[in-house]
């Protein structure tokens, strides 16, 4: 066999690893896609569970959560909004170590000081809306939010059962479900 050049066995070398770092790239690639109920499902702490825990960390408000799927679940998280002195804060909560990252904090501007004194003056709590929401679903809850609906304030929460994602919008003032409607997930999440 014939001898490579010193300067051709390292070109021969980085070929190599080039070709087996895109073999791995395209075989990771290739496994199924988790779509985000069942990523959120697979969590080891729940949207309920990761309210309490950024709650201790921020006391205020808590006016939104969500699930936020990362790649393969590895990091995984809800991004939860608290309203504390006028101030929006963002905390982060892990979905499976439960570990908690404040992130930035805003000065409420006017619509988002009037959107949260009408969610002062709700009867209902967002932790009840979550309640009311998965009474008869029984599913994972991903998201929950207090919002105004064509006027009126409400929650709207998503929650995932199997395939689907139920949106509920839930009245702040009475506790009833004013609208649901149900999408499928979408594989490619």
């Amino acid at each position: 066999m014939k001898k490579l050049s010193t300067l051709k066995k390292p070109l021969v070398m980085a070929l190599s690893v080039a070709s087996f770092s895109i073999a791995s790239v395209s075989a990771s690639q290739a496994a199924p896609a988790v779509n985000e109920v069942t990523a959120a499902s697979q969590s080891k702490i729940s949207l309920e569970q990761a309210l309490v825990l950024a709650n201790k960390a921020v006391k205020g408000d808590i006016i939104s959560a969500d699930f936020d799927q990362e790649y393969r679940n590895a990091n995984s998280h809800y991004d939860i909004n608290i309203v504390t002195n006028n101030n929006e804060q963002e905390v982060s909560v892990n979905a499976n170590t439960g570990k908690v990252t404040k992130g930035d904090t805003e000065r409420l501007d006017k619509e988002d000081l009037a959107e949260y004194k009408a969610m002062k003056q709700s009867k209902v709590s967002l932790s009840q809306a979550i309640k009311k929401a998965n009474q008869t679903l029984k599913g994972k809850v991903l998201e929950v939010g207090f919002d105004m609906d064509f006027g009126k304030p409400v929650y709207k929460v998503e929650i995932g059962k199997g395939n689907q994602i139920h949106k509920v919008v839930v009245d702040s003032m009475t506790g009833k479900i004013t609208r649901s409607q149900v999408s499928d997930v979408d594989r490619d999440d």
